[in-house]
């Protein structure tokens, strides 16, 4: 070969390096990694199956949603409510009786009770992010227990009765 040629060739090359990443990256999506495997040139197999090449997909984590999460005290009672263990919500009186946080998707143990911490009203998880709501609402009562709305399957009871 002459000079000329392994020029053209290392060109060639350079250009294709150089443009294959910008070519192949609006084809994938954001979500997705696409990994192409080809046979190795030991296989036995006939020519056709060495030289099939077939997409696998592998899906990337996605990452941890926001999800807007509303608690709503009904009645007159004094209550608490704790997520994970900490008091974030303490309604009392006929004021302040709503009140929104916003969490990570994932599981949260929560722990309702009157104005005492012994005196438990509901116990259960809230499971939030595993579908695509966005905003949540967890009412609850002395008498009523608790209600969830946006996610009907959210709310996990451990004990629905009263200690």
């Amino acid at each position: 070969m002459t000079l000329q040629k392994w020029l053209r060739i290392g060109l060639v090359g350079a250009l294709c390096a150089i443009a294959s990443p910008l070519a192949m990256a609006p084809s994938a999506q954001a979500d997705r990694r696409i990994i192409i495997r080809s046979p190795s040139h030991e296989d036995h197999r006939s020519h056709e199956e060495r030289h099939r090449r077939y997409p696998i997909y592998e899906r990337r984590r996605p990452v941890r949603r926001q999800v807007t999460v509303e608690f709503i005290a009904q009645g007159d009672e004094w209550a608490n409510v704790y997520v994970d263990g900490r008091r974030v919500f303490s309604p009392s009186n006929y004021a302040n009786r709503r009140k929104r946080f916003t969490f990570r998707e994932g599981a949260y143990d929560i722990k309702i009770t009157g104005a005492d911490f012994f005196d438990v009203w509901a116990e259960g998880y809230l499971d939030i992010g595993r579908d695509d709501t966005n905003i949540i609402v967890v009412s609850f009562s002395e008498r009523r227990g608790v209600s969830v709305s946006g996610d009907p399957y959210a709310w996990i009871p451990v004990s629905t009765r009263r200690r």
